[in-house]
């Protein structure tokens, strides 16, 4: 059991960076909250950029609210950092995500591979990822509400760096980094502002309207 609760522990932890996967391609300033949407439009990215806005919906974690009706708050959550697109197709960021973050999850959510996990398990093996070290927060409490679970963490300061190389396919930046297959992420260049979705698409598909995106302006 203690293996399924670290597994939901260790997703609830990393669908959290889902906010600051996009991070590792660009930057951000600012906490989330439902915005209007905006649009993929294209465009020329090259230059250097800071995220002014950050517009985030429940669909950033569709990875752990599938199905089940979890309630997640990440309007605490502040973003920092900056990118840089250059005119050579090489790209260079930094990145910080800190603050807290509440999920309500009923009992559907606590199911793991047919297996049921308690709120007090989910507890105990948040507890122990930050005494082995292994969490991307710095505190966590999970207990009963109810039939449902509230999670409530604080995520710990941290800055990441990435560097990789970056093209333009219609709508979609495509970044690659490490050696990682491309991503598509869907943009719009207006002037002094760069919308970017807060999810990557496949690449070269990144048409359509953008409900969770960061907005940079240039330096």
């Amino acid at each position: 059991m203690k293996r399924l609760s670290r597994a939901f522990a260790v997703l609830l932890s990393t669908s959290l960076l889902a906010l600051s996967a996009c991070g590792d391609d660009d930057g951000s300033t600012g906490g989330g909250a439902a915005c209007a949407e905006a649009q993929a439009c294209g465009g020329d990215p090259t230059g250097s950029w800071t995220i002014a806005e950050t517009c985030l919906d429940g669909s950033i974690f569709a990875e752990i609210n599938a199905n089940c009706g979890a309630e997640i708050d990440v309007s605490g959550v502040e973003f920092n950092g900056s990118a840089e697109f250059k005119p050579d197709g090489t790209y260079t960021t930094t990145s910080t995500v800190t603050g807290p973050m509440k999920a309500v999850y009923p009992p559907p959510c606590l199911v793991f591979e047919d297996t049921t996990i308690t709120c007090a398990q989910l507890d105990q093996t948040m507890q122990d990822l930050i005494a082995q070290g292994e969490a991307r927060y710095e505190s966590a409490t999970c207990a009963a509400a109810g039939q449902d679970c509230v999670c409530s963490l604080i995520l710990a300061e941290r800055t990441t760096a990435g560097t990789g190389t970056w093209s333009v396919s219609g709508s979609s930046l495509i970044t690659e980094s490490n050696g990682e297959a491309a991503q598509g992420v869907p943009f719009c260049v207006d002037g002094s502002s760069l919308t970017m979705a807060a999810q990557p698409s496949e690449a070269g598909s990144g048409a359509g309207p953008l409900t969770s995106y960061l907005r940079l302006t240039r330096r």
